[in-house]
């Protein structure tokens, strides 16, 4: 991975004259150019039993295909990136998409006691040449947040054609999967294995695709795009006992309108005099998950314990959650966020329970607290912020703790564990302002760590939409994902801690 990204870092760094242009003509870029839509689509689930996946989403596009045009932001297959076009016709960039491949709702028995895999965030480097009337592009996919080890790659090659007002673009793509990648979405592992699913890992596949998509402008506003595709899976893949397809069908269409929606009003929030504080305060309504686990002092593994299921601890809470943001000068930013989360149940356990140096016994009455801290602060830089739009990395840390008791009516049963760590991150943040008086933001932030007695990952996430109520005052609405997972041979924890936050976000932002 390291050599792959440094290739890219390479190949995207030109001359300094010639990155400067680049950034500037980043900077200049209009947003009106693409339209905003709504589309559907339908996919085929490949797994024995499961439902076959059919949605409607928004989504942006533009009037011609991205074959076809040489802008920076490209959005191409449920992919989203950043590319850069040489005057040789080779494409150049980055690109990012969510996988959600799953089982969603099902009664198999054939899937029943499989874990299910979670939605992923892939990232990784584009790319391609252009030698008309054919174009080529590889990109090539990392699993950052941690669900998996895997890589994948997608090789395509189509023949784009445009005419008056419409375009289209067939397509066909041969896919490579990593053991790693194809063994977290197909295997069965051996404590899954049954007397009718035979424990089997796929190892690396490759599969094919024939896809078709077009494009008609109905009028100078509206666009009707859409897409229909058929994957052939490879035999390592149709071979797995939780896999019933061998090959896959999709379809999507959509209609997208093309209202210059992408400005902000009378107000630049860009200027040198203006607004330079952003305090929120709002209420996160947070789903909590925590697991946690505690070895004994001769390293034997204690048991996985949940504390929502097993113990009784709230899984639902509204908790406060700060927010502020310092503007310093165009580009730069200081950013700092707090929440907590504490909380305390009575229940009487099932089965044995063992952690750290006591078991805690079938039928005991068991007494739990738990108490968890965030506090983020970050510098983020803007490659881009005008009127319209602002794009940027981050850096910062979390300073995250968290404590749980446990005990029983017992004297001698009492487990205790602390962690405190701070976990440094980097991320993105991105910023459009949609009318007069909205606004659209969302940043991602991660972390992963190996080193010492700690090992694991963070995963933060927040989107959300505010609209001006006063001259100082906005009212927002959002959604936060918050994930943690530390691995620590440090006596405080001995063991690990499992945390997990979602949930949409209310919130009344003051500016000044």
């Amino acid at each position: 991975m390291r050599f792959l990204l440094s290739i890219m870092l390479v190949l995207l760094a030109p001359v300094s004259a010639e990155a400067g242009k680049w950034l500037d003509y980043l900077r200049k870029y209009d947003l009106n150019d693409y339209a905003v839509g709504l589309a559907a689509t339908a996919t085929q689930n490949p797994y024995v039993g499961a439902d076959n996946g059919s949605y409607a989403y928004p989504y942006l596009t533009s009037f011609e295909h991205p074959t076809l045009n040489d802008s920076w932001l490209v959005i191409r297959d449920g992919e989203l990136g950043l590319r850069r076009i040489t005057s040789n016709g080779w494409e150049l960039g980055l690109a990012g998409r969510v996988r959600t491949l799953g089982f969603g709702n099902h009664d198999s028995d054939q899937l029943r006691g499989v874990a299910e895999p979670k939605w992923s965030l892939e990232l990784g480097p584009v790319i391609g040449l252009r030698r008309w009337p054919l174009q080529a592009h590889l990109a090539t996919f990392f699993e950052p947040t941690g669900r998996h080890d895997g890589v994948t790659s997608r090789l395509s090659l189509s023949y784009p054609l445009q005419y008056a007002r419409i375009y289209v673009v067939p397509e066909v793509s041969a896919t490579y999967q990593s053991g790693d990648y194809a063994d977290y979405y197909y295997a069965v592992s051996a404590e899954e294995a049954t007397a009718t699913r035979p424990e089997y890992a796929p190892g690396a596949t490759l599969n094919s695709e024939i896809k078709l998509s077009f494009g008609f402008e109905l009028n100078e506003r509206w666009l009707l795009t859409g897409k229909v595709g058929v994957e052939y899976l490879a035999d390592e893949i149709r071979n797995s006992p939780i896999v019933g397809r061998d090959k896959i069908w999709s379809a999507s269409l959509g209609f997208a309108y093309d209202a210059d929606v992408f400005r902000s009003g009378g107000r630049d929030n860009t200027a040198p005099g203006a607004q330079r504080f952003d305090v929120r305060f709002g209420v996160f309504q947070t789903s909590a998950d925590t697991k946690i686990g505690r070895e004994t002092s001769d390293g034997i593994p204690g048991d996985e314990i949940d504390l929502e299921d097993v113990l009784g601890e709230s899984d639902k809470e509204n908790v406060m959650q700060v927010d502020a943001i310092w503007r310093i000068g165009r580009y730069h930013r200081i950013e700092a966020g707090f929440f907590e989360l504490a909380r305390s149940s009575s229940a009487t356990i099932t089965e044995d329970l063992a952690y750290g140096q006591t078991v805690f016994e079938s039928g005991t009455d068991v007494e739990s607290r738990s108490r968890f801290k965030s506090l983020r602060f970050g510098y983020a830089y803007s490659l881009i912020r005008d009127t319209q739009k602002e794009l940027g990395v981050m850096a910062g840390v979390h300073f995250s703790s968290f404590e749980s008791i446990i005990t029983s009516s017992v004297p001698a049963d009492r487990e205790e564990s602390r962690l405190e760590a701070p976990l440094p991150v980097v991320g993105l943040h991105a910023l459009v302002n949609v009318g007069e008086k909205t606004t659209v933001a969302a940043k991602l932030q991660f972390f992963r760590t190996d080193f010492d007695d700690y090992e694991g990952s963070l995963n933060y996430f927040t989107v959300d939409a505010q609209r001006q109520i006063g001259e100082s005052l906005k009212l927002g609405i959002g959604y936060n994902y918050y994930y943690m997972r530390l691995r620590s041979s440090d006596r405080s924890l001995n063991g690990f801690v499992e945390i997990q936050h979602r949930g949409p976000l209310l919130f009344l932002s003051y500016n000044f």
